[in-house]
């Protein structure tokens, strides 16, 4: 007896602050990847269904993403949280 299946699991990969479509409040808007992928015995072999979309913390909106839009929210994303906290520059000790 073979057991096979799909789980679906969700990835967050990133967050950005704007004023959304649906709503129009300046709020959270959170990039959520969702994938499907194929079981045996209960161990995911591989994805077969992958979906991005964009949600408001505020109202609940989502709307889809293609791939490359997505990796330009991510990008963007990224470049924001960097600046947001720029990297404390550590110096060494001090020699008298």
């Amino acid at each position: 007896m073979i057991i096979f299946g799909t789980r679906g699991m969700a990835k967050l990969l990133g967050v950005l602050f704007y004023a959304c479509a649906y709503c129009h409040q300046e709020a959270a808007q959170r990039l959520v990847q969702r994938a499907t992928w194929f079981t045996l015995f209960f161990i995911p072999i591989f994805p077969f269904s992958k979906t991005r979309t964009i949600s408001c913390a505020y109202c609940g909106g989502q709307t889809s993403l293609d791939k490359e839009t997505a990796e330009r929210f991510v990008a963007d994303a990224d470049r924001f949280a960097g600046s947001a906290n720029p990297q404390v520059q550590q110096q060494g000790p001090e020699t008298v």
